[in-house]
């Protein structure tokens, strides 16, 4: 009985390694014939004869015209002026109660007072006579200060001091650089000043043209 099925079996196991090669092929053609219909139906140009660069920028201008830019008066309405409106992350300088901002806000008064400073600078004032005259129209500047104080003086020695160190003329030289000192008197021809005072000299009476008679004094 078993003389009579090897042959059977043999010719089972020959028959298997045929059928699987004629699947492969099989779906290998049907593979091939998909992946070239859809190539040339997504990517058409194929089919289609090629385009140069100039003739599409020829074409173009024809079929659409470039919108002009909007103007800056419409953008500003449209955005307002902040770049950045719906950031949610905010620097410490933009939130009260933080040191940076304290410190921006103190920079910022420095500044706003720097055009009523600079004058008295230029008369050689010491920080006592500044004092004194900021606080003579402490009133009118009362409101640029960031936290003015409840009662008088308005501005004290130590006040004056910080604004000077903070404020920066525009060369970029701080403020307090050219407050004269105290044991210095004011527009002292032949006195010690510091080298970034002006120097000032004496008025000195014109003097007799050479050759000139001598008058007699009377």
């Amino acid at each position: 009985m078993s003389s009579a099925l090897r042959p059977v079996m043999n010719k089972g196991r020959n028959a298997r390694p045929s059928n699987r090669v004629a699947a492969l092929l099989l779906a290998g053609a049907a593979a091939l014939a998909v992946s070239m219909s859809s190539r040339s139906f997504v990517v058409g140009h194929q089919l289609l004869p090629e385009v140069t660069h100039s003739a599409r920028a020829r074409l173009i201008p024809c079929h659409a015209e470039p919108e002009a830019p909007p103007s800056d008066d419409v953008l500003t309405d449209d955005g307002g002026v902040d770049p950045r409106p719906d950031r949610r992350w905010k620097p410490k300088r933009e939130r009260p109660g933080k040191l940076c901002y304290a410190r921006r806000e103190l920079n910022e008064e420095a500044e706003r007072l720097r055009p009523y400073i600079e004058p008295l600078l230029e008369k050689q004032l010491s920080l006592k006579e500044l004092t004194f005259v900021l606080n003579r129209m402490g009133s009118k500047l009362r409101h640029l200060l960031y936290k003015p104080r409840l009662g008088l003086p308005v501005f004290t020695e130590h006040k004056v001091r910080r604004l000077l160190r903070r404020a920066k003329n525009d060369d970029g030289i701080r403020l307090n650089k050219f407050v004269r000192p105290l044991y210095i008197p004011p527009f002292a021809p032949g006195a010690y000043q510091p080298d970034i005072l002006k120097p000032v000299y004496s008025e000195v009476p014109p003097l007799r043209p050479k050759g000139a008679p001598i008058e007699a004094e009377a």
